[in-house]
């Protein structure tokens, strides 16, 4: 008989892997944590742990590098690629978790290094670092109002900082932007933008939001079961849930253990999402383009919002990504939405008739979205935002054609970016007279949940 010890997955040996490929390759941290945690060898509690050291490591990068580079006589940059992943992970561990002791995170990082780089200098870098890092906390957990020198505390969660022994961090005063970046693991020149347009506790409030792992929200497919019933189906199953006005919040899981996500019972995806097919204002009978589709949920939500009535055709430039509005449609149980690959942007969508309403889920900087998209906030430039801005305009141009008079045509992003959102609108209405704004909202990321943004346009007849 097979010792189920020698099978069970190295949870930190397996974020590890992960931590290397999201920063080395274009892939999404979410993606590759629900592919692993969707295999029947991992349980709930191990889950638990690579979601949330994983996620943990990519948020607090900056802060992590800057202990790092403090400590260690290697350039941050030169540092064997397993290794920096390595002390990463243990200072995460140490610095940011209450239930690990110091010992076991450095313990685990050195083990893991001797598997993977398999030489005995690297593991004992890795051990004198974390070590050294271990010896210099002074108080974990410090109260704000108990912090005697800034340039010895780190910010780590609501209400508390952990203190160390030498001066390792900017001083706030001197250097204001450096010392929230740090603090809040956010690039420096996106704190510049947010304090020029926030102010400061604005700013590290849309900070903070995004170092928090978000609440995951299920829009409840109505076609299947009531709200009711779902929430019944998950005290069941002693998933912790509750109601919102448009949604069902669940207790952090992994999606596969939430009961009926297969049968199509519901939809991950968060309010401010939910929101956009509402604001469509879709009636019976419309038929509908949506023409950043994938992977479907607004593209699902309008259909069930329509009812049997009216139909949606989702366009997306990603056959790969179409694939997923197909799949989403057949789970949730579909049959009016029309999958069509093409491009949305420069006059290039392939229909030649009008629609009473056009959805537009721009592509998007994701600033509003950080705590979901943990990887972006390292990948994004700021050049990227204009670069973004131009798609954007041009994607809404040739939405706009596609409208009927008297329709509604939304234009969505899930950025905070006004260059992504009301100066899009503004250049446009500016050039087409024909158009005028109906509607708008703006959210920021804070205690209510993501931010992002939505116009509503009408075609005058």
């Amino acid at each position: 008989m097979k010792n189920s010890s020698q099978t069970k997955p190295d949870v930190r040996s397996e974020c590890l892997h992960i931590l290397r490929e999201v920063e080395e390759k274009e892939v999404f941290a979410q993606e590759l944590i629900s592919s692993r945690c969707a295999k029947d060898d991992i349980s709930k509690v191990d889950k638990h742990l690579l979601t949330e050291l994983v996620n943990g490591v990519i948020r607090h990068r900056l802060s992590l590098d800057t202990i790092i580079s403090f400590f260690s006589k290697i350039p941050l940059n030169k540092i064997e690629p397993w290794v920096r992943q390595a002390l990463r992970l243990g200072l995460y561990q140490m610095i940011y978790l209450d239930r690990i002791p110091a010992s076991a995170a450095v313990n685990t990082s050195v083990e893991l290094i001797k598997k993977l780089v398999h030489r005995t200098d690297a593991a004992r870098y890795t051990n004198a670092i974390l070590r050294s890092v271990e010896r210099d906390i002074y108080n974990k957990c410090l109260p704000e109002q108990e912090i005697a020198d800034p340039q010895k505390a780190l910010y780590r969660r609501e209400g508390t900082w952990c203190t160390f022994q030498r001066p390792l961090f900017p001083h706030p005063e001197k250097h204001p932007i450096t010392s929230l970046a740090v603090n809040y693991n956010h690039p420096e020149w996106l704190i510049k933008r947010w304090l020029r347009r926030y102010g400061k506790e604005k700013t590290i409030e849309i900070c903070k939001t995004g170092n928090l792992a978000p609440k995951v929200y299920l829009r409840i497919n109505h076609a299947k079961i009531s709200s009711q019933e779902f929430l019944e189906l998950c005290n069941k199953n002693s998933i912790h849930a509750r109601p919102t006005d448009n949604a069902v919040v669940v207790a952090n899981c992994a999606v596969s253990e939430i009961p009926g996500f297969s049968e199509g019972l519901f939809f991950v995806q968060d309010a401010s999402a939910i929101k956009v097919a509402q604001f469509l204002k879709t009636e019976p009978s419309n038929t509908v383009l949506d023409m950043c589709a994938a992977p479907g949920g607004k593209t699902t939500h309008i259909a069930e919002l329509l009812g049997e009535t009216g139909k949606i055709y989702a366009l997306d430039v990603s056959l790969k990504r179409l694939q997923l509005v197909k799949e989403n449609c057949l789970r949730m149980g579909v049959s009016n939405v029309f999958p069509v690959c093409g491009d949305a942007s420069e006059h290039r969508v392939p229909f030649q008739c009008a629609f009473d309403r056009v959805l537009i889920d721009a592509p998007c900087s994701n600033t509003g979205v950080f705590s979901r998209r943990v990887e972006a906030r390292w990948r994004l430039k700021e050049e990227d935002i204009y670069k973004m801005s131009a798609l954007q305009y041009s994607i809404l141009k040739t939405g706009a054609t596609r409208l009927k008079p008297n329709g509604f045509l939304v234009y969505s992003t899930c950025s905070i970016e006004p260059e992504e959102n009301q100066d899009v609108i503004k250049k446009f209405l500016g050039n087409e007279p024909q158009f005028c704004l109906d509607a708008e909202e703006c959210y920021l990321p804070g205690k209510a949940g993501d931010g992002g943004y939505m116009a509503r346009l009408c075609r005058k007849s």
